[in-house]
């Protein structure tokens, strides 16, 4: 038990607050705030819970949302992989940079055991209008409608 204790805090992420913000007492946008975090402050990821982290920095332990920080690369571990990962299959670009919309903080093996919650589907249907009601209150709001082309599976869309 000691050893896999000690082998879980040798394995906490590492990471950089991309811009100043709060370090938050909770993991909820209006809680307390712990303290100020600058931009480019290392930080240690303790825990993830959802869109937050729990970090550690300068000494202050709080949380912060995990989209505003950017994750050291992990050092590649000497156990062979059993196949593709879900990190492998959300590498985009050229630059290999990593998809985080929707599943950032979430373990691969959370997103395996994910079930769909048709309770709250329903409700987001609820909230649906048609498309003349959402072109009436974009003119009130004298919103612009901007036609976007879609990718052309052809030239790198897939």
């Amino acid at each position: 038990m000691l050893a896999m204790l000690a082998g879980a805090a040798n394995a906490a992420e590492k990471g950089q607050i991309i811009r100043a913000g709060e370090l938050y007492a909770q993991p909820f946008i209006d809680a307390v705030s712990a303290a100020k975090l600058t931009a480019s402050q290392p930080v240690t990821i303790i825990e993830r819970r959802g869109a937050w982290a729990n970090v550690q920095a300068s000494g202050k332990t709080g949380w912060v949302r995990l989209l505003n920080v950017r994750l050291e690369p992990a050092i590649a571990s000497s156990k062979p992989s059993s196949g593709p990962g879900l990190s492998s299959l959300l590498r985009s670009g050229s630059m290999g940079q990593t998809v985080t919309t929707g599943v950032k903080g979430m373990s691969e093996e959370q997103i395996r055991a994910s079930t769909p919650n048709y309770t709250e589907l329903a409700m987001l249907d609820t909230l649906a209008v048609d498309g003349t009601t959402a072109r009436a209150a974009a003119a009130n709001r004298k919103l612009i409608e901007r036609p976007v082309d879609y990718l052309d599976k052809k030239k790198g869309g897939k």
